[in-house]
């Protein structure tokens, strides 16, 4: 749903490709888990998402991200899969830096994600819908101790001869990510 509503969207809005954020028409949806906290679900990635990472970044208080896949869709947009997983022995409780810092932004989501392209020097900011909520994953309040949640985020897509980007989340260094066809 989250794809067919993406593609209609990205042809009246255009590519993305002037830098700025797009608006794509669907909704971060966070389901309940048996500890009655948020438990974000990959909303806009594929089902056969790999089972091991291209990619690992942990940030100073033991969080790791895997990233398992960036995918290119064929609706101007690639979409990120991956896991963050709390290795620390506390819980971690600084989740809404992931948002970054700018003004209105769901503080329990990973909206402060971007991917830059260094040879065409543009840096891509995750997608929002027309509500201007962030296409990716929401609800992140409390990431306890042990405990690994599967995230996504949707971008803009880079120029189809772009293969490589360089991901960041903020509290983690930048990463290298191959894109998938």
């Amino acid at each position: 749903m989250a794809l067919a509503a993406g593609l209609a969207l990205t042809a009246a809005c255009g590519s993305g490709d002037d830098g700025d954020e797009g608006e794509k028409s669907s909704e971060s949806s966070a389901a309940q888990d048996k500890n009655g906290q948020e438990d974000a679900g990959k909303e806009g990635g594929g089902e056969d998402v790999p089972e091991e990472p291209i990619a690992e970044v942990k940030n100073q208080a033991g969080v790791v991200l895997g990233v398992m896949e960036l995918q290119r869709d064929s609706g101007g947009f690639v979409t990120l899969n991956g896991e963050l997983e709390n290795t620390g022995d506390g819980d971690y409780i600084d989740t809404h830096l992931w948002a970054g810092s700018e003004q209105g932004v769901d503080k329990t989501s990973l909206m402060g994600a971007t991917l830059v392209d260094p040879d065409g020097k543009k840096r891509y900011y995750a997608l929002r819908d027309t509500d201007k909520r962030c296409l990716c994953t929401a609800g992140l309040t409390i990431l306890e101790a042990g405990r690994t949640v599967p995230v996504y985020i949707q971008f803009p897509a880079p120029p189809d001869e772009t293969t490589e980007v360089e991901f960041q989340l903020p509290t983690f260094p930048p990463v290298t990510v191959e894109i998938t066809e």
